[in-house]
């Protein structure tokens, strides 16, 4: 459950900004809400790459890359979320859709859950659109049993042995296109949506104010 919580958690933080009214209708969150978030998602990942590091994922009891269980998770989880989105913009009523400060429009909502899989997880799209497509409505993992094992340097020897190795996507379910490269799965994607541009260029903007001001008490 602990793995589990983690995923959960860093799912969340991912796609956090397309939850979050501060990040629509063209307003510019603070900066210190966008390190913080940018701060939380650099650390998930370094805890994936030690996860990976120390552990290997065992899915009905066949190895998998651990970057499977991740990115199936969060293709479904933002499907979901959009399915659930409609469904709520359905119910409201539009008299009722632009009650409250930080309202979110479905169409918004959406549209930013998509942009930030463009932006650092462009490889689930696919998954997301046929997830989408099919109305997906569950949140936690509906794949196989996760064991986790150890990987200690017998298990990694006789996983190389194999011929199997390591599956990156699960033949039984499969998430990504066949052409992609496995390779191109990269374990540290670029922070989202844009957020870390936005922290350096708005503290570089601090910065040219802070100067021109030292420059006018000169």
């Amino acid at each position: 459950m602990e793995y589990f919580d983690v995923l959960y958690l860093g799912i969340f933080i991912i796609l956090s900004p397309a939850f979050d009214g501060r990040f629509h209708n063209g307003q510019k969150p603070s900066i210190h809400l966008v390190k913080e978030m940018t701060f939380a998602v650099e650390h998930f990942y370094t805890l994936l790459k030690y996860f990976n590091e120390r552990f290997i994922v065992a899915l009905g009891g066949e190895p998998v890359n651990h970057l499977y269980v991740f990115n199936r998770m969060l293709a479904e989880f933002a499907a979901a979320s959009v399915v659930l989105a409609e469904a709520i913009d359905q119910l409201d009523g539009k008299e009722q859709r632009d009650n409250g400060q930080h309202r979110i429009v479905n169409s918004a909502f959406a549209g930013c859950i998509e942009g930030i899989l463009q932006k650092s997880h462009p490889e689930v799209l696919p998954y997301y659109s046929r997830c989408l497509a099919s109305g997906h409505k569950d949140f936690i993992w509906t794949g196989p049993n996760v064991g986790i094992i150890s990987r200690s340097p017998a298990v990694t020897s006789a996983l190389s042995l194999s011929r199997k190795g390591e599956f990156w996507d699960l033949p039984s379910h499969q998430i990504y296109t066949e052409d992609l490269d496995p390779e191109d799965l990269d374990p540290n994607p670029p922070i989202t949506p844009d957020t870390k541009t936005q922290v350096e260029k708005r503290q570089g903007d601090s910065l040219d104010e802070q100067a021109k001001k030292r420059s006018r008490r000169s």
